[in-house]
């Protein structure tokens, strides 16, 4: 088991995109806006709830009487903590951000693309890493015909290992047919927790309305539907107050946790929150258990 602690993506470390922000028009301080409107400012789609609306900036309406934040724009859709809410291309989405800090992971997820290319550029002009990814894939089979009449499907969620200096120029490519997606983008440091074992489980947690009438007939109302997954993982004795560290430090906290490194073939990698954890301590090994679910 396996844990990445995430760096935020400031508007100061993103460098260059090819998406534009242009949502919607930008937030102007002399223009008056009906209810309804929305404009871009901050980076962040808002919808004014007043009509006259003018002069009040966005990101100061503290109280919400004029303005509404909708979310993330389309282009920091990718850095906004949602899985659902993707930032839409055409056929290459692009990203280059100073890295603020020394990393050593990248994390996507909710991909729609062919490919992903992450390459790594020092400020003396170095290149110290530049590799593709292939996302295009089959679901398993076990026969010839179910191999030739399976449709070939996108790798949604994606861990990559990559040297992320302090300093460098992370470029980020995503590439795929005329629409590429991508759901969030995470990047951090990776923090290996324990040995994953048998017992780790997975689940939703679907959080729809669903009622019915007089009749008996069902109505529902389509909400998020989570992922969840128990990990189920070991620890040497002499490792157990490391790990009391490790999560309380990660607790109220996004974070990416897997399985362990390689092919993620189980579809336990989820990028969200722990809900519980607890550790029995044994004679030489522990035994451990973290409760983890997605993000919408």
């Amino acid at each position: 088991m396996r844990i990445i602690l995430p760096t935020p993506v400031t508007p100061a470390a993103l460098l260059a995109s090819n998406i534009p922000e242009d949502d919607h028009p930008a937030w102007g301080a002399g223009v008056t806006y009906a209810r309804g409107a929305r404009v871009v400012a901050h980076h962040g789609v808002w919808e004014s709830v007043a009509d006259g609306n003018t002069g009040h900036d966005p990101a100061a309406d503290a109280l919400g009487s004029w303005w509404l934040r909708i979310g993330a724009t389309n282009r920091w859709r990718a850095f906004d903590e949602r899985i659902g809410g993707q930032t839409v291309g055409g056929p290459t989405i692009t990203y280059s951000i100073r890295l603020p800090r020394t990393l050593n992971r990248l994390a996507f997820f909710n991909l729609d693309a062919a490919s992903l290319r992450v390459k790594v550029t020092t400020p003396a002009g170095a290149t110290i890493h530049d590799r593709t990814e292939d996302l295009v894939a089959r679901d398993p089979v076990g026969t010839f015909w179910e191999y030739v009449f399976t449709e070939f499907a996108f790798t949604p969620n994606v861990i990559v290992a990559a040297p992320l200096p302090a300093g460098a120029t992370l470029d980020i490519t995503v590439t795929g047919g005329a629409v590429t997606r991508v759901g969030e983008i995470v990047m951090g440091r990776d923090t290996p927790v324990g040995t994953t074992v048998a017992g780790t489980g997975l689940g939703l947690v679907d959080y729809s309305v669903k009622q019915r009438d007089e009749w008996g007939g069902l109505y529902i109302v389509p909400r998020p539907v989570t992922r969840t997954v128990s990990l189920a993982f070991q620890v040497p004795l002499e490792g157990a107050a490391r790990v009391q560290s490790i999560m309380e430090r990660v607790s109220s906290r996004l974070a990416v946790f897997y399985a362990g490194e390689g092919v993620d073939l189980w579809g336990t990698t989820v990028a969200g929150i722990l809900r519980d954890y607890d550790l029995t301590l044994g004679h030489a090994i522990c035994d451990g258990r973290a409760e983890v679910e997605s993000l919408a």
